[in-house]
């Protein structure tokens, strides 16, 4: 909501003068019908509605679109509801204090209109800025990207071992973008299970279960290359190698208040401990250190299981 008021705000903050004049001249006409309609209630104070009237004018037409509302409220109320009506008869002591008054208040909430309109003025370049610098820190990172998947194919011989090399450096990367939809420096867990689980594999073979919980960008970009190591795993070796398999992934806050995410593999090969840990099995536990993550593997003849515990940073 605050967005779309910024939004049209700022579509309408460059009135020209003309236009200014005329917001000006409709937003006191109303003020008077209004004050009018509150008169048949009973008495009110003479310049209740025109406060919004000037309001309304310095913050969409400027601080010219202000002062000239200050005036036609104060000859208005004069003219109109000043007995006599419908005459500039000299006014009493109570009328004059009144013209003073909301002379004084009028002023300063035309200084405040002009602050706010700064202010996003502002934030409406800070955020252009912003844009701007992450689509240039996006262009080198697709250049960086390139230029080391170059080098991966031209150092590594073998074909597959330079492209799982290529996918992993990849994977970390991606969290980049993650982290920009969120508009924050924390990533949404299930956004990033999502992204590196379910759209690659398809939504019929991963079932994600979980009240949504916020990562840091160093926990993100970490569990991004282990969900990564873990899908290939699996696509290799565990269910997803087996058409019928499928994947759950379950997460929860535990006791301690730290995020507990269990990954199971149902439906597919019968699977056993392994007798030793091969290079992505190390580079997981390496990565899981790195973010004082716990790693805790299973191997019931249903599939392979891990339970992951980290502590919460976002």
């Amino acid at each position: 909501m605050n967005s779309r008021w910024r939004q049209l705000f700022l579509q309408r903050i460059d009135l020209g003068l003309p236009a200014s004049i005329a917001l000006c001249i409709v937003c006191v006409v109303v003020a008077a019908l209004a004050r009018v309609l509150l008169g048949v209630l009973g008495p009110t104070l003479p310049f209740a509605t025109f406060f919004p009237a000037v309001l309304i004018s310095a913050l969409f037409g400027g601080v010219f679109a202000g002062l000239l509302a200050i005036v036609l409220s104060i000859f208005t109320v004069w003219w109109v509801f000043a007995e006599p009506a419908f005459s500039f008869a000299m006014p009493d002591r109570v009328h004059l204090a009144n013209f003073i008054l909301f002379g004084l208040s009028g002023l300063l909430v035309v200084a405040l209109a002009l602050v706010h309109r700064q202010l996003l003025f502002a934030v409406a370049a800070k955020e252009r800025e912003r844009q701007l610098l992450v689509g240039e820190i996006e262009h080198r990172s697709k250049n960086v990207l390139a230029v080391t998947a170059s080098l991966i194919r031209q150092t590594v011989k073998d074909a597959a071992l330079a492209d799982t090399l290529i996918r992993r450096v990849c994977a970390v990367a991606d969290t980049r973008g993650l982290m920009e939809e969120s508009g924050t420096d924390a990533v949404s867990l299930r956004a990033l299970l999502d992204a590196g689980v379910v759209q690659p594999h398809g939504t019929e073979r991963i079932v994600l279960s979980g009240e949504d919980v916020d990562l840091s960008a160093r926990q993100a970009r970490a569990l991004q290359l282990v969900v990564h190591e873990l899908g290939t795993n699996a696509l290799k070796y565990g269910a997803l190698s087996q058409p019928g398999g499928h994947i759950a992934i379950d997460w929860r806050i535990d006791e301690d208040g730290r995020i507990a995410i269990d990954w199971r593999e149902l439906d597919g090969p019968k699977v056993a401990a392994p007798a030793s840990h091969n290079f992505g099995s190390r580079l997981i536990l390496a990565t899981l250190q790195q973010i004082n993550a716990e790693l805790t593997p299973s191997f019931p003849e249903t599939g392979y299981c891990y339970r992951i515990v980290l502590p919460r940073e976002a």
